[in-house]
């Protein structure tokens, strides 16, 4: 047994299915909140640690259906609610992981007032360079005007204050959240893990000849795809096409159709139907204006396929530029062509990159992922014990 216990508090799908059960089992996770539906289990039948709030995703469904993309503004409500029942089933615990979804404030308090360390992990820039650099894309691209800074990026500001260290999963984050003010020794980094078993490759001589550009996320501003169909224009490479996978963001659309014919649309597919598409494609590029760090660069790096992100796109950490895949600038589609110019044109570049990005892809597992996770645990549960001792001495 571990010499100190974690409880893991999360209000919303991310990635923690992958490693809490490992956490579970080496006997140092003593609770784990979170919200899914109400049949769900993530950790093993006979674990008595998982408190699963439902309800909030209940009504978060219930609503999106009968409201629309009216129904965001009821977001806080839902953190509220879902926050509300993590303290009606409180458990004490000497070190708090907490995501940073804006539904924590009052966790966090509680917790430091009980003497507990927390570590609250934010998943996306700080909120003040996400609203900036939406602010831009909107004068860049023409599109509608959006009132950003909400109250549940307000609400994790000051969560970010109440955390005693943060968790992120890239440079791009730490840098982000040091230059609003938080002490850079107190950022932990932590790249994502990759689902191996799920995301492997296809080299066994199927299929075609076509040169496909695969394209994985939400299509909307942030994600920079307007930056991907310019370049993809500006190339008109004969027997290639360019495919975009995920939910359309309203506000792209007449952008879209200024790209007509460019591009194949796939539409949305679940999390185990995306694999086969990775498989299919030769190069995959993720033009992200922001993206703390997107899961489907190391997915797509385990199918065997080269990578281009940008320099805000937190997966750039483990992309080393030309040997795995390619760091570009943001809003830069004209590097995009470049890279994608420099690919169609060396298959055997194109191969040897995506041995290389295969590789790398197998350091990433979701057991190495919680291997670190514990081990940084550890560490950062004994820097905040000598620190409780110094101040009180």
């Amino acid at each position: 047994m571990k010499a100190f216990s974690v409880n893991i508090a999360v209000s919303g799908r991310f990635h923690y299915q992958n490693y809490v059960s490992r956490l579970w089992e080496e006997g140092i996770l003593q609770r784990f909140y979170y919200s899914h539906r109400f049949d769900r289990r993530i950790l093993p039948p006979e674990a008595d640690a998982e408190v699963n709030l439902w309800g909030k995703e209940c009504l978060a469904r219930l609503h999106g259906k009968l409201f629309g993309n009216r129904a965001a503004a009821m977001i806080p409500r839902y953190n509220a609610l879902w926050e509300t029942g993590v303290l009606r089933r409180w458990e004490r615990a000497d070190l708090w992981h907490v995501l940073l979804h804006g539904a924590a404030k009052r966790i966090l308090t509680r917790a430091r007032v009980e003497g507990s360390c927390t570590i609250g992990e934010p998943v996306n820039a700080h909120p003040r360079d996400i609203e900036r650099l939406f602010k831009e894309e909107e004068d860049r691209l023409g599109l509608p005007k959006r009132t950003y800074f909400r109250e549940e990026w307000q609400n994790i500001v000051e969560e970010v204050e109440k955390s005693d260290f943060l968790l992120v999963a890239s440079h791009w984050l730490r840098r982000s959240f040091a230059s609003h003010g938080y002490p850079e020794e107190r950022i932990q980094i932590l790249p994502y893990g990759v689902d191996l078993a799920k995301f492997f490759p296809q080299w066994n001589g199927e299929g075609d000849d076509v040169f496909r550009v695969l394209c994985v996320g939400q299509i909307c501003p942030r994600k920079g795809q307007a930056d991907l169909l310019e370049a993809w224009r500006r190339l008109r490479l004969p027997r290639a096409e360019l495919l975009l996978l995920g939910v359309i963001d309203e506000a792209m659309r007449p952008l879209l159709r200024r790209f007509g014919g460019l591009f194949r649309y796939l539409g949305y597919c679940s999390f185990d139907e995306v694999a086969s598409f990775y498989r299919q494609a030769s190069v995959f590029v993720l033009p992200s204006i922001e993206d703390g760090f997107a899961d489907v660069c190391g997915e797509a790096m385990a199918s065997g396929l080269p990578v281009i992100v940008t320099e805000n796109t937190g997966a750039a950490d483990i992309v080393e530029n030309g040997v795995d895949g390619f760091v570009v600038p943001i809003r830069s589609p004209e590097r995009i062509a470049e890279t994608l110019e420099t690919l169609y044109r060396n298959p055997e570049l194109r191969r040897l990159m995506a041995e290389n990005a295969l590789r790398k892809a197998e350091g990433l597992s979701w057991n190495s992922y919680a291997q670190r996770l514990s081990v940084l645990y550890g560490n950062l549960f004994a820097t905040r014990s000598a620190l409780t001792v110094e101040r009180n001495t």
